[in-house]
């Protein structure tokens, strides 16, 4: 069984990559018997999806020069990717 840690970044995870089978199944298991985990998942789902909206609209609230490039913002999520996975 995965920790509500592991859940919680599966749960992100999951909205930008597929899961593996594996991942897939344990955070599924795991949401099955964690109500907040399930509750946590749903919430960063919408989240999510309200971000991507707001971010597809012709009203973007930032002018473009402040904005980060595509790679920049790749190479962040590399990172925090990275610094996840290391082990404790």
């Amino acid at each position: 069984m995965i920790t509500c840690k592991e859940a919680s970044y599966l749960a992100s995870k999951k909205l930008d990559k597929k899961l593996t089978w594996r991942e897939n199944l344990n955070f599924k298991l795991h949401i099955m018997i964690c109500r907040i985990c399930r509750r946590y998942a749903m919430e960063l789902k919408k989240f999510h999806h309200t971000m991507q909206k707001a971010g597809e609209s012709s009203l973007s609230l930032l002018p473009e020069s402040v904005k980060l490039s595509r790679q920049s913002r790749e190479r962040i999520k590399q990172t925090i990717d990275k610094v996840l996975h290391q082990t404790e």
